[in-house]
């Protein structure tokens, strides 16, 4: 349990000491600007009521006191406001914003062939603690199948909706489709398909793709995962000078279907770190990959770094392959994990949908404070 051994007040705001992490200085106006009572939040809405731009510039504490064997920060202010924190949640307020807890571990097809992440349809669709261990695979491996799925629209429908709403793209919302080049897309045909994010076109990448087949009868088309955190990791120990190019260059990607008045245009890096140096998303698909130019010493060090990064991708010891089959539903996360598909004959009927990062991460963040709150 967190817990506070000491706070004082200084001339920059509210030293405290955490028994776990050590201390940190709160401003005043920090402190006055997060009470969390009646007054200052809304309790429905949780939205702040408390005139942030109000607040004197000289604020100071009038008291202050530790209660709850430190789990709790008690302030009164000058104008006898008393403002209440509990120790757990100032910890998390040091935390990088919506940043998950899960553990995460990269893999290779030996170590997720051993350690395969799977659920079963009824138990997911029936039992909260079953979805959270779902999302909570997901988060770890970035995949997670779902067996013994009913191979059916419904049920397809059904697990995504179980999790969020389903996102609408350039593709539709729910997708079920045949080789029938209904959009200008190669995954709308039976050639083979390297591996690659979708969205590299979009603004908003969507965070998470499903896939179930609903029906194959044919040769080939077996499906691929690579995890693009995997080589991230790599290339980082390996070639850093390559790393660090792939997080720095901004990659234009596109999709273009003129007769239906599209033509999608966005950039970034492949590799993209968030505010604190972590990975945050991988973005790659050279299919899509718009036409740009940069002086020649920098354009041809990322080459080097564009052709490394593939040929990591294409190492079949990085790669899980399997065709996937109906029953077998796979949800993965598209701003981690490569897909690819290789050719194949006959017939395929694949279903779908697109979910957005933080509808995911919403459910996951839900599930885990009902457990919490039934547990205590």
């Amino acid at each position: 349990m967190t817990h506070i051994t000491h706070a004082g007040a200084t001339r920059a705001g509210i030293e405290i000491v955490f028994a776990a992490s050590g201390a940190h200085v709160f401003t005043h106006a920090w402190l006055r600007d997060h009470c969390a009572c009646a007054q200052c939040r809304h309790p429905d809405t949780q939205q702040r009521l408390l005139d942030t731009f109000a607040l004197p510039q000289d604020l100071r504490v009038a008291a202050l006191e530790l209660g709850e064997d430190g789990r709790m920060l008690m302030l009164t202010w000058p104008d006898g406001h008393v403002s209440h924190y509990a120790a757990a949640e100032l910890t998390a307020s040091l935390q990088p914003v919506g940043l998950l807890t899960s553990e995460i571990s990269t893999w290779n097809d030996a170590e997720i062939s051993a350690d395969f992440p799977q659920v079963n349809y009824d138990a997911l669709m029936g039992d909260d603690l079953m979805l959270e261990s779902y999302l909570e695979k997901i988060e770890r491996f970035g995949f997670c199948f779902v067996e013994e799925t009913p191979a059916t629209p419904e049920a397809t429908k059904a697990v995504a909706t179980r999790i969020s709403y389903i996102r609408k793209t350039i593709f539709g919302g729910y997708w079920d489709f045949t080789a029938n080049m209904e959009h200008k897309d190669t995954a709308y045909t039976t050639l083979a398909i390297g591996p690659h994010t979708d969205g590299t076109y979009s603004f908003d990448a969507p965070g998470y793709q499903m896939f179930h087949c609903l029906a194959f009868d044919g040769v080939g088309g077996e499906n691929v995962f690579v995890d693009g955190f995997r080589i991230a990791e790599i290339m980082a120990r390996e070639t850093p000078e390559l790393y660090r190019v792939l997080t720095e260059i901004d990659v234009p990607g596109q999709y273009i279907d003129h007769e239906k008045g599209i033509h999608l245009m966005a950039r970034r890096p492949l590799l993209r770190e968030d505010v604190t140096g972590r990975l945050a998303q991988v973005s790659f698909n050279n299919l899509d990959r718009a036409p740009f130019a940069l002086e020649p010493a920098r354009m041809a060090l990322f080459q080097e770094a564009y052709a490394t990064f593939a040929r990591h991708a294409n190492d079949r010891a990085l790669q899980y392959r399997r065709r996937l089959a109906p029953g077998s539903l796979v949800l993965f996360d598209n701003w981690r994990l490569l897909h690819a598909r290789d050719a194949y004959s006959g017939y395929r009927r694949l279903a779908g949908a697109y979910l957005n990062k933080e509808d995911v991460e919403s459910r996951l963040r839900v599930l885990r404070l009902k457990k919490a709150q039934h547990a205590a």
